[in-house]
């Protein structure tokens, strides 16, 4: 709310689900002294029972924002394909960006694993402009045409902005791109040292990569949430297309715990673990509203890569707590 609320000019929001009464009551309280916009998931409904649809609105952000009286400053972003709109990020007065991987709503802020970062960067703010004025374009549409992505450049330093000590590259995702999955199997390809907080991992490319650290003997460790893997190893809707060898990680290795969450109910008290975090060689952080899924590819994401030891140390004690909490306290 105060990150809202110290705007000064401009304050553009990019959110999948908005319920959270605090929040709303910040927007409302910049409305008349900034230049606000929203970019919300304006897709149609869906009766759901949890799994790969991903927090799911039983009560649209629409009428939220309605009954705030927000409507002239809100845009509903409907991806085709039953794709969603599931970016979270503001950016404040041109230099300053807010992102991660929680919703605003009661569970997404006060009961679900989540991280957010705060970045300087006018630089930075420059591209997820870029990004937010695509989104609320009225062209703005998705191919459902799965598109390659250049290997050679996805994790080139020339795309690298510098934030003090830190290098940021920033990614999104949209009509089937493979970019970020590629950049992200390239980097566990690369790798000696991983660390996954995932509320669930289903993109094979992926769990190919991954795959490399099954031995018993290699350098991994992961937090995964229980419901969310079991819906993406074993659809409610059928038998899963990935080969079941992929999910070694999940079949009682004790490098993997998972957390004590319950399966989705249609209520605002959803408890995932819901990060979507690596950490690599104590020297990479991955993070970002991208789920590490083949369906992510098509939605509208956010997602970051920062290079630098002070961060990954950050996240690595946020892991390490999350892991011993779980290892004693976890689900199945």
């Amino acid at each position: 709310m105060q990150f809202i609320q110290s705007a000064h000019k401009t304050l553009d929001c990019a959110i999948y689900d908005l319920k959270d009464h605090d929040v709303v009551s910040a927007l409302k309280s910049v409305a008349n002294k900034v230049t606000l916009r929203i970019a919300y998931d304006g897709g149609k409904q869906k009766t759901v029972t949890g799994g790969p649809s991903l927090d799911p609105k039983p009560k649209g952000t629409a009428q939220i924002i309605e009954d705030a009286g927000l409507s002239k400053y809100a845009t509903p972003i409907n991806v085709t394909g039953g794709h969603l709109m599931n970016s979270k990020y503001i950016i404040r007065d041109n230099d300053t960006v807010w992102t991660g991987l929680g919703n605003w709503t009661y569970g997404g802020l006060d009961l679900q694993d989540n991280n957010f970062l705060v970045l300087s960067s006018m630089q930075l703010t420059d591209v997820y402009k870029d990004n937010f004025e695509a989104i609320i374009s009225k062209s703005h549409t998705h191919s459902t045409k799965r598109r390659k992505a250049d290997t050679a450049s996805i994790i080139s330093s020339e795309r690298a902005i510098r934030i003090g000590k830190v290098n940021v590259i920033p990614y999104f995702s949209g009509g089937g791109t493979e970019e970020i999955e590629d950049a992200v199997a390239v980097l566990i390809n690369k790798a000696k040292k991983v660390r996954i907080m995932a509320m669930l991992i289903s993109d094979t490319g992926i769990l190919r990569a991954m795959s490399k650290f099954k031995p018993a003997s290699e350098d991994i460790e992961g937090v995964v949430d229980p419901h969310e893997m079991k819906q993406v190893m074993y659809p409610s809707r059928g038998t899963s297309k990935i080969p079941p060898a992929l999910f070694w990680f999940a079949r009682k290795d004790k490098r993997f715990v998972a957390a004590p969450s319950h399966a989705f109910s249609e209520n605002d008290n959803n408890d995932f673990m819901h990060n979507k975090v690596m950490i690599l060689d104590d020297n990479i952080v991955i993070t970002g509203s991208y789920n590490f899924s083949e369906s992510a590819e098509s939605n509208d994401e956010n997602m970051l890569i920062l290079e630098s030891s002070d961060v990954a140390n950050a996240y690595t004690a946020y892991f390490e707590a999350l892991f011993k909490q779980y290892q004693k306290h976890g689900g199945t």
